[in-house]
């Protein structure tokens, strides 16, 4: 993230530099009045070297420019009171001229020495400063319980390192940014307005500035691409704020990734529990589908040896209930199989086992399976001339196809036609169900194939899962499914399966 800053009100720096100044000439007057008491005993060239010793001494406390000043003064000072003439500038001797302009050099280039040294060292107690903060900042958040403490920590960290207060907003489970209630301060509407256009922002413009208008530094807090909220900082006074911007940004930055983590870490925690969930949703249904369909076999053998009776030992009364014991167990059977078919689907234990196959076989073992379904319907069968062999799954493709049939049966008049069709339409092969009943409700189209999706009109006896197997089945595959009312009335739902490159371009050479 750029943290920028508007220009603002900043404490100046002129009395340090003046208080640096003003030592530096009291250390060079101070330093002629001793070198006029040891000018007796020393001489004038041993005073050049005492003058350039204070200006070493100097460099490990004050800058450049006072270091220049001493350089200055104290070449003046020697030349002025040590050097004969006294009292005079004037430098009489060619070896004095040389020892002056050689010690003023010297003591320049010393002292200038000297201090960008310390200016390193300093530098580097700094950066050893930032980074142990910057750890400290980090192994505080690592052991934060929850987000309130890891809030908690981060706003006192940024106040006790920056003398600044933080106010952290987060994203809501609508999305929109609402401040933490662990935050220094409560935002304002102007504050909260603009964090709102940040965050909707696609510039490189990271955030704002104190102004007139936001008085809050706006931050977004962003890790890994991924935008965890958003900072607000007010800094308590701008002394030092150029300075310590690179490295409140680290420390933003360290605060961000800490969210991003813990976020990534619920996201994991939830998926296990989801996993888990489904994996004992799945184990309770196996064991209830068990339970249920061994109690069921047998009271359908049961019927089924009944009915063997016929007539001849049963009343017709007797033989009828025999038969709806029959019919009703068969539609419970179907019905946990649906059932457990969406659940494999959920879990995707549906792994499709592809192979080629006619698409004229399994059209006609479509028939076959939902003859006792379609008996009060009129069922034709059109199978386009000349299709290729398909890679499918046979059984899932079947099993999608027998459902459609099933469905239009339940949904559509008795003594109506059915229509049962494969063609191949561009790089497809469409396998299609026509039906001459009422057609979909429009407001039903679009959650036609969700699962529990039924029209209020719909006949009793189903809940709504056939449409949404056959949309998992064929999904499963690569194809994809579809419904839509027919122009003349009725709806058509469809089925489309991939064909190869090479068989597309063969049908298409042979309609030409």
């Amino acid at each position: 993230m750029a943290l920028k800053m508007l220009p603002c009100r900043t404490v100046t720096t002129q009395p340090k530099v003046l208080k640096e100044y003003l030592s530096t000439l009291a250390i060079v007057t101070g330093m002629t009045v001793v070198g006029k008491w040891l000018d007796p005993f020393l001489g004038y060239r041993s005073i050049a070297w005492l003058f350039l010793l204070v200006i070493m001494g100097l460099a490990l406390f004050v800058g450049r420019g006072p270091i220049f000043l001493a350089a200055t003064l104290s070449a003046l000072s020697w030349d002025f009171f040590f050097e004969k003439p006294f009292y005079s500038l004037y430098i009489s001797g060619s070896e004095d001229q040389i020892l002056f302009t050689g010690y003023f050099v010297a003591a320049l280039v010393l002292g200038q020495l000297t201090a960008r040294v310390r200016g390193q060292e300093r530098a580097e107690r700094q950066r050893e400063e930032d980074t142990r903060a910057l750890y400290l900042l980090t192994q505080e958040l690592n052991e934060a319980d929850g987000l309130g403490d890891l809030v908690d920590k981060s706003v006192k960290h940024i106040g006790n390192r920056f003398g600044a207060r933080l106010a952290i907003l987060l994203p809501d489970a609508s999305g929109r940014l609402a401040p933490h209630p662990a935050g220094a301060f409560a935002l304002s509407e102007e504050e909260q307005t603009a964090a709102r256009g940040i965050l909707g922002r696609t510039d490189h413009q990271q955030g704002t500035r104190p102004g007139a208008e936001v008085g809050a530094t706006l931050v977004p807090l962003r890790a890994y691409g991924d935008t965890e909220g958003l900072a607000a900082v007010r800094f308590a006074r701008y002394a030092n704020i150029s300075v310590k911007l690179k490295e409140l940004e680290s420390h933003l930055d360290q605060i961000a990734m800490s969210l991003h983590r813990r976020r990534v870490r619920e996201i994991s925690e939830k998926a296990k529990i989801t996993a888990e969930s489904a994996r004992l949703s799945k184990t309770l249904l196996d064991a209830v589908a068990h339970e249920v369909r061994t109690p069921l076999a047998a009271i359908q053998a049961a019927a089924g040896n009944l009915a063997q009776f016929g007539e001849r030992s049963l009343s017709s009364m007797q033989f009828s209930m025999v038969g709806e014991i029959q019919e009703a167990g068969a539609r419970l059977n179907r019905l946990i199989g649906k059932i457990m078919d969406v659940t494999r689907l959920e879990c995707g234990d549906v792994k499709p086992k592809l192979d080629w196959h006619e698409p004229g076989d399994l059209l006609r073992a479509a028939a076959y399976e939902t003859r006792v379904e379609l008996q009060h319907h009129i069922l034709s069968v059109e199978i386009a001339p000349d299709l290729p062999l398909v890679r499918m799954d046979y059984q899932l493709t079947l099993h999608a196809l027998t459902n459609l049939l099933s469905n239009a049966a339940r949904h559509t008049p008795e003594n109506t036609e059915i229509r049962l069709l494969a063609h191949a339409e561009e790089a497809s092969l469409v396998l299609a169900v026509e039906d001459d009943g009422p057609g979909i409700p429009p407001e039903l189209l679009g959650s036609l194939f969700k699962k529990f999706s039924r029209a209020t009109q719909a006949r009793p006896g189903g809940v709504g899962l056939g449409l949404s197997l056959v949309k998992g089945f064929v999904e499963a595959q690569g194809g994809e499914a579809s419904a839509a009312n027919r122009s003349g009335g009725g709806a058509v739902f469809s089925i489309r399966l991939p064909l190869l490159a090479e068989q597309s371009l063969a049908l298409k050479g042979a309609a030409v």
